[in-house]
């Protein structure tokens, strides 16, 4: 399993809409083209930070070329609103990461 970590630039102003965008993308990727998910951090520096599994390097680049068909998607990067700046592939070699639903109620600020 291959992991992949994503850094945008998002323009001042289009951050709610990225990350919706980014939300809906995920969904219909992981529902029509066999992403494995991801997570969307917004970093001190104001930066968008996505960690994203895949069967492959691949399976991605086939499943991103599959989405962006469609000229009439909505797309963050290609409406010009964000732009990615940088892209690391890892192959996960072990993963201890707790789902959401399975976290201790610390995590939740209860």
């Amino acid at each position: 399993m291959k992991a992949a970590i994503y850094r945008w630039k998002v323009a001042p102003g289009d951050e709610e809409y990225f990350a919706r965008r980014w939300h809906e993308i995920t969904q219909d990727i992981m529902r029509d083209h066999g992403g494995g998910g991801s997570r969307l951090h917004r970093a001190e520096n104001g930066d968008f930070v996505a960690y994203a599994r895949w069967p492959s390097r691949q399976a991605r680049d086939k499943a991103f070329a599959d989405y962006s068909k469609d000229p009439n998607r909505s797309i963050p990067q290609r409406e010009g609103k964000a732009k990615l700046v940088e892209e690391i592939w890892l192959d996960i070699t072990d993963d201890l990461l707790i789902p959401e639903a399975d976290l201790p109620a610390r995590f939740r600020g209860d």
